[in-house]
């Protein structure tokens, strides 16, 4: 049981250092384990500070903090922690990404993804574990020691909740097809809250779409004979071709011009023109 006094010195200790660091944000651990928990803290040492405390008292410290920071209580929903970072919030929030890690499925639990089990051996021995595995829809049979799957099958569609037969069957292949993490549900910086949907950004997906568009601005401007520093190169190249080929026009064929040469007579070709 935490006493007031220490209550108070929580408060105190974390309203300083609200405003000792350029982003504050609201993270959830739900469903996170000890261990799990650890392991990303101690990767994101350095990089980010996460005070874990009563969640009254977290929205106290904030309360005592900056006006602008208070929007972060309306998304303290759960199970949070405040995450302390000198990284800009997109930045803070693909941190947290990146540092998620595998965990079993459980039966109700919603699919991220379609969870496919591929084909081949596995470690289990012959025994009751085969009509386990037929339960869940997997094309098995027993093969020398040890029972194998014939063929791929998706066993949970994206978006619909596993199975308890789906589950077991999972935990006995050691597939971990779950990804849990510190979720990042809101980040202030620079007097402006961003929530986590705003946060989550695919940045090969952002990139691919600037180099799209940037194709499509050079084919334009070289369209439309707009100059600049990049298209002027482009358009002096199309410039060059195009009057290569109209000068190609006119000009007489070197063929024609040496066997008109050779046809001439000796005296033709000395002959002095007539006045």
């Amino acid at each position: 049981m935490i006493s007031k006094p220490q209550k108070l010195e929580t408060v105190k200790n974390v309203g300083k250092k609200l405003s000792q660091y350029k982003v504050v944000a609201v993270a959830s651990i739900s469903g996170l384990k000890s261990r799990q928990f650890n392991a990303i803290k101690k990767k994101l040492r350095g990089q980010a500070e996460l005070i874990v405390a009563r969640k009254t008292l977290l929205q106290k410290a904030i309360d005592n903090s900056k006006p602008e920071v208070k929007g972060l209580e309306a998304h303290m929903t759960g199970a949070e922690i405040l995450v302390l970072s000198n990284l800009d919030a997109f930045k803070l929030y693909k941190l947290f990404k990146q540092n998620k890690t595998k965990t079993a499925a459980k039966a109700g639990a919603i699919a991220p993804a379609d969870i496919v089990i591929p084909a081949g051996e596995t470690n289990l021995a012959p025994g009751p574990v085969l009509t386990e595995l037929k339960q869940a829809k997997l094309d098995a049979k027993i093969q020398g020691p040890k029972i194998v799957i014939t063929k791929d099958a998706v066993v949970a569609k994206a978006g619909q909740p596993i199975s308890p037969q789906v589950a077991s069957v999972l935990s006995k292949l050691g597939i971990e097809p779950l990804e849990v993490g510190i979720e990042l549900q809101a980040a202030f910086e620079e007097g402006t809250i961003y929530p986590g949907a705003i946060l989550n950004v695919d940045d090969e997906q952002i990139l691919a779409q600037i180099v799209s568009c940037h194709q499509k601005a050079v084919n334009l401007a070289v369209n439309a004979e707009i100059f600049n520093s990049v298209s002027m190169e482009l358009l002096l190249m199309k410039a060059s071709r195009e009057s290569k080929a109209i000068s190609g026009l006119f000009k007489p064929n070197v063929g024609e011009e040496q066997k008109a040469v050779q046809t001439e007579t000796p005296a033709e070709a000395q002959s002095p023109p007539v006045a």
